[in-house]
């Protein structure tokens, strides 16, 4: 009778067994804009409540949005990459022994396929490792490097994916407060003359010679401190993974490290042409955020340094083991002077 009066045959069994006719699913939306104006809206009230001028209220929402959202996470990841370093001694001394191993059995394949005869010497001659050459015997090496240290990673539970974590936090904040406080500052053209401030303040509530917070800095001064500061943070980031090298490198042939170096130095260029012409509520913002990492980098590197070597940044001297005999110096031969 359902059937009669078009009804489908997934609508019987619901009748059948029970079931609702429909079952409505919610649906999540994530709307960019939405986001975006709850953060203005945030910050007019938080300005209306604090009663602090907008010069001293962006630098103080800045650390505090990065002490309760990144900094927990930077300092997880700090643990994390300090685990990761005291555990690649043992994946850099895979490599050898997996190289020598795989160039014995290959030895001896070869050896194998020389003294043997007939129908067997066919056999043996066409084995994998019979034929294996020295280019093919490190591309082995190093996949099966990769993969241990990938289970070795995964059994301490400190996977290289989840180095992402910070980064995947950091920076959507980073994007959503440039656009609030571009938004704030009225900035939907180049020219500063027919942009209007969400805020009044915003016209009024600056210092010193930035009194204006809509334009930009006419003395180019905070262009330049923020490329500075820039500057500073990405060749300190950078100047700590190169002490996270076992060895001091022995090539000049670039890594994947130092072309990331160059397109952050970049990257600090162009974010300094965009400041000279941005409102300075908005440089004002980049700037906090840049000194704010600078600083955490600074104390990270102090208070949880990452480097297992005995290396130092300031002074190598200082880092050395007082108790410790220079043997190369003291004897060419390497035998000690006390033993003669």
């Amino acid at each position: 009778m359902l059937r009669a009066y078009g009804r489908s045959p997934s609508l019987i069994r619901s009748f059948q067994y029970g079931l609702p006719n429909h079952i409505q699913k919610r649906k999540y939306t994530m709307e960019i804009a939405a986001i975006v104006g709850s953060m203005t809206e945030s910050m007019q009230a938080l300005h209306t409540m604090s009663g602090m001028p907008w010069w001293a209220l962006i630098p103080l929402t800045t650390f505090g949005l990065r002490s309760v959202w990144t900094l927990p996470l930077a300092i997880l990841q700090r643990k994390r990459v300090r685990k990761q370093s005291q555990l690649r001694p043992i994946i850099s001394a895979m490599n050898p022994v997996l190289r020598l191993n795989l160039a014995r059995k290959s030895q001896l394949a070869k050896m194998a396929a020389s003294e043997a005869t007939g129908t067997e010497a066919v056999a043996v001659s066409q084995s994998p490792l019979a034929n294996m050459s020295y280019e093919q015997i490190l591309i082995l090496a190093s996949k099966e490097t990769r993969k241990r240290q990938k289970a070795l990673f995964k059994k301490n539970d400190v996977q290289l994916w989840k180095n992402m974590i910070l980064p995947a936090f950091q920076i959507p904040l980073w994007v959503a407060m440039s656009v609030c406080m571009r938004d704030l500052s009225g900035w939907t053209s180049w020219d500063n003359l027919s942009n209007k401030a969400l805020d009044p303040a915003l016209y009024k509530e600056g210092l010193l010679w930035f009194t204006d917070l809509t334009t930009a800095d006419q003395l180019h001064a905070f262009p330049l401190i923020l490329g500075i500061v820039a500057l500073c943070n990405v060749e300190w980031t950078f100047k700590t993974f190169e002490l996270l090298r076992p060895s001091q490198r022995k090539r000049l042939r670039p890594t994947l490290t130092d072309a990331v170096a160059n397109i952050s130095r970049m990257a600090v260029v162009f974010l300094m042409s965009i400041s000279l012409h941005a409102p300075t509520a908005l440089t004002l913002y980049w700037l906090s955020s840049q000194f704010y990492s600078l600083v955490q980098n600074i104390i990270m590197d102090i208070v949880l340094p990452v480097s297992f070597t005995t290396r130092n940044r300031v002074n190598y001297s200082k880092s050395r083991n007082p108790d410790a005999i220079n043997v190369i110096n003291e004897n060419k031969l390497g035998v000690f002077k006390g033993n003669n």
